[in-house]
Protein backbone atom coordinates (compact mmCIF):
# COMPACT_ATOMS: atom_id res chain seq x y z
CA UNK A 1 0.00 0.00 0.00
CA UNK A 2 1.86 3.53 -1.20
CA UNK A 3 1.70 6.38 1.37
CA UNK A 4 0.38 9.41 0.44
CA UNK A 5 3.18 12.46 1.44
CA UNK A 6 1.11 15.33 2.20
CA UNK A 7 1.50 18.72 0.13
CA UNK A 8 4.02 21.11 1.15
CA UNK A 9 2.11 24.29 2.32
CA UNK A 10 1.46 26.75 0.07
CA UNK A 11 2.36 30.94 -0.38
CA UNK A 12 0.55 33.69 -1.80
CA UNK A 13 2.79 36.62 -3.71
CA UNK A 14 1.55 39.56 -4.96
CA UNK A 15 4.01 40.42 -8.29
CA UNK A 16 4.11 43.42 -11.48
CA UNK A 17 5.45 41.67 -15.16
CA UNK A 18 6.94 44.62 -16.18
CA UNK A 19 7.47 44.92 -20.08
CA UNK A 20 10.83 43.84 -20.69
CA UNK A 21 12.81 42.05 -23.20
CA UNK A 22 12.67 38.53 -21.62
CA UNK A 23 14.97 37.07 -24.32
CA UNK A 24 18.18 38.33 -22.91
CA UNK A 25 17.26 38.37 -19.42
CA UNK A 26 15.84 35.18 -19.80
CA UNK A 27 19.34 33.88 -20.79
CA UNK A 28 21.15 35.56 -17.91
CA UNK A 29 18.58 34.16 -15.45
CA UNK A 30 19.12 30.40 -17.36
CA UNK A 31 22.99 30.59 -15.95
CA UNK A 32 22.20 32.13 -12.88
CA UNK A 33 18.51 32.48 -10.91
CA UNK A 34 17.11 28.94 -9.97
CA UNK A 35 13.94 30.29 -10.18
CA UNK A 36 13.94 30.93 -13.87
CA UNK A 37 11.35 27.90 -14.79
CA UNK A 38 8.83 29.14 -11.46
CA UNK A 39 8.55 32.57 -13.10
CA UNK A 40 9.01 34.92 -15.42
CA UNK A 41 11.13 37.96 -15.17
CA UNK A 42 8.69 39.71 -11.88
CA UNK A 43 9.19 42.29 -9.22
CA UNK A 44 7.60 41.26 -6.21
CA UNK A 45 5.55 43.75 -4.28
CA UNK A 46 4.07 41.58 -1.81
CA UNK A 47 6.82 38.62 -0.58
CA UNK A 48 5.41 35.29 0.31
CA UNK A 49 2.62 35.22 2.82
CA UNK A 50 1.11 31.67 4.37
CA UNK A 51 -2.08 30.75 1.88
CA UNK A 52 -3.80 30.27 5.41
CA UNK A 53 -4.38 34.10 5.54
CA UNK A 54 -7.15 33.43 3.26
CA UNK A 55 -7.22 33.73 0.08
CA UNK A 56 -10.77 35.55 -0.11
CA UNK A 57 -9.53 37.87 2.56
CA UNK A 58 -6.00 38.86 0.75
CA UNK A 59 -8.17 39.67 -2.50
CA UNK A 60 -10.18 41.78 -0.84
CA UNK A 61 -7.38 43.91 1.05
CA UNK A 62 -5.77 44.12 -2.41
CA UNK A 63 -8.62 45.55 -3.95
CA UNK A 64 -8.82 47.96 -1.16
CA UNK A 65 -5.21 49.11 -1.43
CA UNK A 66 -5.53 49.48 -5.30
CA UNK A 67 -8.53 51.69 -5.16
CA UNK A 68 -6.31 54.52 -4.82
CA UNK A 69 -3.95 53.87 -7.49
CA UNK A 70 -3.28 54.94 -11.05
CA UNK A 71 -1.09 53.29 -13.76
CA UNK A 72 2.86 54.93 -13.37
CA UNK A 73 5.51 54.30 -15.05
CA UNK A 74 8.47 52.49 -14.61
CA UNK A 75 12.11 52.42 -15.52
CA UNK A 76 14.67 49.60 -15.14
CA UNK A 77 17.55 50.45 -15.30
CA UNK A 78 21.10 49.69 -12.57
CA UNK A 79 22.42 46.34 -11.37
CA UNK A 80 23.01 45.92 -8.01
CA UNK A 81 24.74 42.87 -6.28
CA UNK A 82 22.85 42.57 -2.86
CA UNK A 83 24.30 41.67 0.67
CA UNK A 84 22.22 38.56 0.80
CA UNK A 85 23.69 37.24 -2.92
CA UNK A 86 21.40 38.37 -5.44
CA UNK A 87 22.24 39.99 -8.85
CA UNK A 88 19.07 42.99 -9.27
CA UNK A 89 17.80 44.96 -12.09
CA UNK A 90 16.57 47.73 -10.00
CA UNK A 91 13.61 49.98 -10.51
CA UNK A 92 14.92 53.81 -11.56
CA UNK A 93 12.07 55.58 -12.18
CA UNK A 94 8.73 54.90 -10.36
CA UNK A 95 10.55 53.33 -7.31
CA UNK A 96 9.30 55.89 -4.73
CA UNK A 97 5.68 54.62 -6.39
CA UNK A 98 6.73 51.47 -5.55
CA UNK A 99 7.98 51.88 -2.46
CA UNK A 100 4.79 53.11 -1.09
CA UNK A 101 2.17 50.72 -2.65
CA UNK A 102 4.80 47.99 -0.91
CA UNK A 103 4.35 49.64 2.27
CA UNK A 104 0.39 50.19 1.98
CA UNK A 105 0.04 46.32 1.16
CA UNK A 106 1.76 45.78 4.54
CA UNK A 107 -0.88 47.74 6.36
CA UNK A 108 -3.62 45.89 7.74
CA UNK A 109 -3.79 42.24 6.98
CA UNK A 110 -0.54 42.00 6.10
CA UNK A 111 1.03 43.96 8.72
CA UNK A 112 2.27 40.87 10.72
CA UNK A 113 4.16 39.68 7.79
CA UNK A 114 6.17 42.68 7.36
CA UNK A 115 10.28 43.05 8.17
CA UNK A 116 11.04 45.88 8.97
CA UNK A 117 14.32 45.44 9.14
CA UNK A 118 14.55 44.80 5.92
CA UNK A 119 14.60 47.80 3.35
CA UNK A 120 12.42 46.88 0.32
CA UNK A 121 14.51 47.66 -3.20
CA UNK A 122 12.27 47.09 -6.04
CA UNK A 123 13.85 44.86 -8.45
CA UNK A 124 13.56 42.44 -10.77
CA UNK A 125 16.11 39.19 -9.84
CA UNK A 126 18.71 38.27 -12.29
CA UNK A 127 20.00 35.69 -10.52
CA UNK A 128 21.03 34.13 -6.98
CA UNK A 129 24.45 32.99 -5.92
CA UNK A 130 26.39 30.72 -2.90
CA UNK A 131 30.09 30.96 -4.85
CA UNK A 132 31.15 35.42 -4.94
CA UNK A 133 33.37 34.05 -8.01
CA UNK A 134 30.01 33.63 -9.97
CA UNK A 135 28.54 36.79 -8.48
CA UNK A 136 31.53 39.19 -10.22
CA UNK A 137 31.16 37.36 -13.65
CA UNK A 138 27.49 37.70 -13.39
CA UNK A 139 27.01 41.77 -12.73
CA UNK A 140 29.68 41.21 -15.53
CA UNK A 141 27.71 39.99 -18.14
CA UNK A 142 24.48 41.85 -16.88
CA UNK A 143 26.55 45.09 -17.42
CA UNK A 144 27.12 43.95 -21.53
CA UNK A 145 23.45 44.07 -22.03
CA UNK A 146 23.05 47.43 -20.62
CA UNK A 147 19.53 46.62 -19.92
CA UNK A 148 17.22 49.44 -19.72
CA UNK A 149 13.44 49.13 -20.07
CA UNK A 150 10.69 51.50 -19.47
CA UNK A 151 7.29 50.10 -18.92
CA UNK A 152 3.94 51.30 -17.50
CA UNK A 153 2.70 49.38 -14.36
CA UNK A 154 -1.06 49.06 -14.52
CA UNK A 155 -1.48 45.57 -13.08
CA UNK A 156 -0.63 42.89 -10.72
CA UNK A 157 -0.74 39.33 -10.38
CA UNK A 158 -1.55 37.68 -7.06
CA UNK A 159 0.47 34.02 -7.36
CA UNK A 160 0.07 30.86 -5.76
CA UNK A 161 3.66 29.30 -4.74
CA UNK A 162 4.42 25.95 -2.87
CA UNK A 163 6.71 26.05 -0.20
CA UNK A 164 9.54 24.52 -2.10
CA UNK A 165 8.99 26.74 -5.05
CA UNK A 166 8.55 24.20 -7.90
CA UNK A 167 4.92 24.87 -8.89
CA UNK A 168 3.39 28.71 -9.03
CA UNK A 169 0.01 29.11 -9.67
CA UNK A 170 -2.03 32.27 -11.14
CA UNK A 171 -4.63 33.00 -8.45
CA UNK A 172 -5.93 36.91 -9.56
CA UNK A 173 -5.01 39.36 -12.07
CA UNK A 174 -5.89 43.12 -10.76
CA UNK A 175 -5.74 46.40 -13.20
CA UNK A 176 -4.99 49.62 -11.85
Amino acid sequence: METLRPSPPWFFALVHYPAVDAVSIQQLRKKYDPQVQLIEPHITIVFPVPESIGEHHLIAHIQNVLLAWRPFTIRLKGLRLSCDNYLFLLVHEGKSNLIRLHAQMYAGLLAEYHHDEVFFVPHVTLGFFSEDDRRQAALAEAERLNLDYRSILDRLFLVKVNSDRTQMILSKEFLL
